[in-house]
């Protein structure tokens, strides 16, 4: 497995992970098992194993949830096109999901209705909860639910706005989504019995796999309270699902294997890729908002270190 992990770790460069690295907390690997194993664990299955591995895995994971307070770079989208901040949304969102789970606003306004059905009157007056709905943004609210994928992307192609930042931004979007073009989520719910024996009871008893990323209009706005509540609970009740699982089969003939091993990697390097070329387009938003912060004297709120809501390197 040492071999293995050296040529892997190599592969991964070439293909942007020091790039990705800036903006992802997580790791893209190669392993054995699944399975999170205990030393001794481990060892009693390499004691009691017959022969060589017979199963690698690709998985991939997220320590922390990039921050990404988007709500600046919306405004200045809106000044270009009234389309384009719903547009550039939806493309960058949408890539986003075939590599990670990543919290927006969609998800806090689940979390929020849940809660809110049990606050009275008087609480709901005062409470965050509301705020998730009248937070959103009207560029995004008007334009959401038209706004779908293959529309947004057309929209963005033929789009020729003013500023060279606004060009710039839907360059790096498109770029980021070019590299998943044909790939989709690679989930470990996806997998079955003849996949990986034993993954049924895994899944049932494992919890949802963590946010790569929290998409907030700003800072400490509703979607990140919401985010903290959820993240205090995340792991509570067993192990959570890596965000990406492929599994390689090294008992099957030497062509389908080859077919197999082509396949996952083109998927890591499409990941690492996209992920590389999404790490621009975050360090950009990011700059917006600074200067948002900037100009109305406000200072970040999230800390520098990976925490429970999120990271952001300063």
């Amino acid at each position: 497995m040492d071999f293995v992990e050296r040529g892997f770790n190599s592969f991964c460069r070439k293909n942007g992970a020091t790039q990705a690295k800036k903006v992802w907390v997580g790791e893209l690997r190669i392993a054995d098992s699944l399975f999170e194993l205990s030393e001794q664990e481990r060892n009693q299955i390499e004691a009691g194993r017959e022969g060589a591995t017979e199963q690698l895995f690709l998985t991939g994971d997220y320590e922390a949830a990039a921050s990404i307070p988007i709500g600046a770079t919306l405004q200045r989208l809106e000044a270009e096109d009234e389309l384009l901040p719903a547009a550039f949304y939806r493309v960058f969102v949408a890539n986003l999901y075939k590599w990670m789970r990543v919290y927006e606003y969609v998800d806090a306004q689940e979390h929020a209705e849940m809660w809110m059905e049990d606050l009275s009157d008087e609480e709901l007056q005062t409470s965050v909860y509301r705020k998730v709905e009248t937070e959103i943004p009207s560029c995004i609210r008007n334009s959401a639910t038209q706004m779908e994928y293959k529309r947004a992307r057309r929209q963005l192609q033929k789009m020729k706005p003013a500023t060279h930042l606004a060009r710039m931004l839907i360059q790096q979007v498109l770029e980021m989504d070019a590299h998943g073009l044909g790939h989709e989520h690679a989930w470990p719910g996806h997998l079955k019995e003849s996949d990986v024996p034993g993954i049924s009871d895994w899944l049932m008893d494992a919890e949802s796999s963590r946010p790569g990323c929290l998409i907030t209009w700003y800072e400490n706005d509703a979607i990140n309270a919401c985010f903290d509540e959820e993240a205090q609970h995340m792991g509570e009740n067993g192990p959570c699902q890596p965000n990406v699982v492929l599994p390689i089969r090294l008992d099957r003939p030497i062509r389908k294997l080859d077919e197999e091993v082509r396949r996952v990697f083109d998927h890591a390097s499409a990941m690492l890729q996209s992920l590389a070329s999404a790490a621009k387009v975050v360090e950009t938003i990011r700059e917006l908002y600074d200067e948002y912060l900037r100009e109305h004297r406000l200072q970040p709120g999230l800390p520098v270190e990976p925490g429970a809501s999120g990271v952001r390197n300063e």
